[in-house]
């Protein structure tokens, strides 16, 4: 039995690919609508944050095998959790991850930190394009007093209502739900007169976004993202399913 830590729409498209080869999967969501999108593939889903503890007591009550994390590649506190629960438990952790951004461009400043990011943009521009999601968010609010600042985020209640919470304007909430083209993203970046941009190294969903920065000599700050000392990770179901058979586990 494998325990997916899902958090991405290829972790769900893994799993998918998992169960066709004859694999049983359950896959863990913090929200409701991560069930239901889980469960809409037909894939076995429990609902609930997870800490320490409980992933562990998860693990021993589910008699897990083996776990994946697919969760975002900024979700530090799972893989940590994730990490110490498989040596608490004495199973195999196989990190299922998003390559990173293959854009070989110098004019991309990265950043260590969310501190860091702001600092940046602070002294790069005036109108700041933000895609890096609600977590860590109180890092803008001295920002948002001094710049116009812009943030798309999922259109989700709570994260709009996180936005609001820390002084963003209505007017400054982009709330829509990806994947996004260049074009798109361009367009959005043209129509509020973007002059720099804060997003994350999230791989493949990040390219659109950077592409359309630098064709519009738009100042990129990437985020970079934590490394992890991770014994088994895989980019795709072939390198996945590889770890598992090297484990012989099927």
């Amino acid at each position: 039995m494998i325990l997916l830590l899902d958090g991405t729409s290829d972790s769900r498209d893994l799993a998918c690919e998992l169960m066709a080869s004859g694999y049983s999967i359950i896959a863990t969501a913090i929200t409701s609508d991560g069930v239901k999108k889980l469960e809409d593939k037909n894939i076995r889903a429990i609902q609930g944050k997870m800490d320490y503890k409980a992933l562990v007591s998860k693990c021993r009550e589910l008699s897990i095998d083996v776990i994946i994390d697919g969760t975002h590649p900024y979700a530090d506190s799972m893989h940590e959790n994730a990490i110490k629960a498989s040596k608490e438990l004495g199973i195999p952790l196989i990190r299922f991850e998003r390559e990173k951004i293959k854009i070989n461009d110098g004019s991309i400043v990265y950043a260590e930190s969310y501190k860091k990011a702001v600092e940046l943009a602070g002294n790069a521009g005036k109108n700041i394009f933000v895609t890096t999601g609600i977590r860590n968010i109180e890092y803008y609010k001295t920002l948002i007093r001094t710049h116009k600042v812009f943030f798309r985020v999922l259109p989700d209640p709570d994260s709009i209502k996180s936005l609001l919470e820390i002084g963003v304007s209505k007017s400054n909430i982009i709330a829509m739900e990806g994947n996004f083209t260049e074009g798109l993203d361009r367009a959005i970046m043209e129509y509020y007169n973007i002059d720099t941009l804060i997003t994350k190294d999230s791989g493949f969903n990040a390219n659109p976004k950077i592409m359309a920065a630098l064709s519009l000599g738009i100042n990129t700050i990437v985020i970079s993202r934590r490394d992890y000392p991770w014994e088994n990770i895989g980019h795709n179901s072939t390198e996945i399913k590889k770890i598992l058979r090297d484990y012989r586990i099927k």
